[in-house]
């Protein structure tokens, strides 16, 4: 005999991970990865997060298994990083025209999933 199945599904599941997302960006709690780059300028962030997010970030927090990793990011600077972490954690961000091509430029390096492509870039 075969049981009856059920397939419960959460009907806000999209906007509750969405607003999961930008509460952990803006609390201070569960930071477990430090960025820095070139202008010594730190910022906090979650290594699940990153590693969900971007290929390179996957990579080197799998070979790194330091609880709390610092990782020097040479050649950004706080705005590259503030950019990336905005893009990867409210899922959009917001540029001015000169600082375009030099996010799609560390985007590229950081190996982010989904990063904008042109074609799918929105004036604001």
């Amino acid at each position: 005999m075969t049981q009856e199945r059920f397939n419960l599904k959460s009907e806000d599941f999209q906007t509750n991970i969405s607003r999961s997302l930008k509460d952990l960006r803006s609390e201070d709690d569960f930071f477990d990865v430090t960025l820095v780059g070139d202008d010594n300028q730190q910022v906090s962030a979650h290594k699940v997060i990153l590693a969900t997010c971007s290929q390179y970030f996957k990579k080197v927090l799998k070979q790194n298994k330091h609880p709390n990793p610092l990782l020097c990011l040479w050649g950004l600077n706080h705005a590259d990083l503030k950019h990336i972490l905005d893009y990867i954690y409210f899922g959009e961000v917001k540029l001015i025209q000169e600082e375009l091509n030099r996010f799609l430029e560390v985007a590229q390096k950081l190996e982010l999933d989904g990063a904008v492509q042109a074609s799918n870039l929105k004036s604001v």
